[in-house]
């Protein structure tokens, strides 16, 4: 089995989504010219299968059910490579890319030797949830749509994204072990860039998603998050607030800084969830939110979402581990 190209296609009870993606590809004629990979991590909702039964050209690998998504595209990729392709794309099964846009993302890859990332907006807008990050301290913010235009970044988002096979030959896979779910694409790009590789943003590659991680973008004292989940999420997997994760990242990328940041950002939960505790939330919006980046954020998306809301149906709910990819901010 030969292709050019291999999709990569994380997967984990969602079944009716994983299927669509997989109808939107055969719609689109992507299974004539890459070869796809889905990576079910011990679905228990007849995901695998239906892609068996639906979808036989599609090359179904199976996980535990600790794989998480940077464990699903490492193995993925490593089984990809036995193919020989010359490109590799990750993909997940709630992204929709307009037609072309997986065409383009290898285009530019092939062109410019670089990894390459597409950019995500809500359905029917132009408002950003995925893409191309911008480094911004210890945080990243993401690159408005800017159509028609390819720029450099720092990180992407591994929604929908395309790279050499030969970038992985020479750095190796993404870290599954030390960055199980969140931040494993934003440390991969930034090892990728390291080793002298472009990253690039292709505002021309447009994809559809709405995100279903809204904890990982809530500011801690201005949002609706529960008191509680401030500090559950410190050791939750598939949070950005995964404290092992947090530590090792900022460690590998800003040294002793990176280690100070992971602790600072650790040991502020206690006063916070403290504060939140005590002090009418209505008063510390009104005190504080025009400052709190992470609550600005938050407001934005949650805008933009119910702008477009009665032209799409409401996201599912996220299963115990699904596959979107939390960008990383600050949180305040």
């Amino acid at each position: 089995m030969t292709s050019d190209a291999t999709i990569i296609i994380p997967a984990h009870n969602r079944r009716a989504t994983t299927l669509a993606c997989l109808r939107r590809l055969a719609r689109d004629g992507t299974f004539g010219w890459a070869h796809v990979i889905v990576v079910d991590d011990a679905s228990t909702d007849g995901t695998a299968a239906a892609i068996a039964a639906d979808f036989p050209q599609v090359e179904l690998l199976s996980g535990t059910g600790e794989l998480w998504w940077t464990g699903a595209i490492s193995l993925g990729m490593a089984v990809a490579l036995r193919h020989g392709p010359k490109y590799l794309y990750w993909l997940n099964d709630d992204c929709a890319p307009a037609p072309q846009a997986l065409r383009r993302l290898c285009e530019v890859a092939a062109e410019r030797g670089a990894m390459t990332g597409g950019t995500c907006v809500l359905p029917g807008s132009d408002v950003v949830v995925y893409g191309g990050l911008r480094r911004r301290g210890f945080a990243f913010d993401l690159l408005p749509l800017r159509p028609g235009v390819i720029e450099p970044c720092d990180a992407l988002s591994g929604n929908l994204v395309c790279l050499p096979a030969a970038l992985a030959q020479e750095i190796g896979l993404p870290d599954a072990r030390r960055l199980p779910h969140a931040i494993g694409d934003l440390d991969y790009a930034m090892r990728a860039a390291a080793a002298g590789w472009p990253v690039l943003v292709v505002h021309d590659a447009v994809a559809e998603a709405i995100p279903n991680t809204w904890d990982n973008h809530a500011s801690w004292l201005l949002s609706d998050i529960p008191v509680a989940d401030i500090w559950r999420n410190a050791w939750r997997k598939r949070s950005y607030g995964y404290f092992p994760t947090q530590w090792f990242f900022f460690t590998r990328h800003w040294g002793w800084r990176g280690a100070v940041q992971a602790i600072w950002l650790l040991a502020k939960r206690g006063p916070i969830m403290c504060v939140r505790l005590i002090v009418p939330q209505t008063w510390l919006r009104r005190t504080f939110g025009h400052r709190s980046q992470a609550w600005k954020e938050e407001q934005r998306l949650r805008a933009a979402l119910a702008s477009v809301s009665s032209t799409i149906s409401p996201p599912a709910p996220p299963a115990a581990h699904g596959f979107s990819s939390p960008t990383g901010r600050e949180k305040d």
